[in-house]
């Protein structure tokens, strides 16, 4: 009886731990938040992320821009580089494929990347598919739920 308990418990464990490490993310999940992107350089502006059916849409995070005038002439040029970056907006078509995602971009449409997505904590992470593509990079989403409250 106490081997049988034992390897009940065992199974459940173990149950559990392969259902939680294999999550996977669904167009729901993609659609439920706005997501924050911070880029590795310094000198780039954060992105904010939001999803649709199909369509992934791509704005400056204008707010996380740090202001670096010293005159006022200087902070109200800033000011007007910010206006119009809070104007601009890339869209991308995507196609969620069990843990593959493609991102083809609507004005380019032979411009497309294929990333392997994963979920960890809050966070959702495209990884390039393609090892030996160069201008493609790890994206890390952040969820914004908890800095619009």
């Amino acid at each position: 009886m106490k081997k049988w308990i034992k390897g009940l418990l065992l199974g459940t464990l173990g149950l559990t731990f392969l259902v939680g490490c294999s999550s996977k993310v669904s167009e729901d999940e993609l659609k439920e938040n706005n997501w924050s992107i911070e880029p590795d350089e310094e000198d780039v502006p954060n992105m904010i992320a939001s999803f649709s059916d199909h369509v992934m849409t791509l704005k400056v995070d204008v707010d996380s821009m740090e202001s670096t005038a010293t005159d006022e002439w200087e902070q109200m040029g800033e000011d007007f580089a910010k206006e119009l970056a809070s104007e601009m907006d890339f869209k991308f078509e995507y196609t969620l494929d069990g843990d593959q995602i493609t991102l083809k971009d609507t004005e380019n449409e032979d411009e497309s990347n294929d990333f392997e997505v994963s979920k960890e904590d809050d966070n959702i992470i495209f990884t390039p598919a393609d090892d030996s593509d160069e201008d493609s990079e790890t994206i890390i989403l952040q969820s914004r739920k908890d800095e619009e409250d």
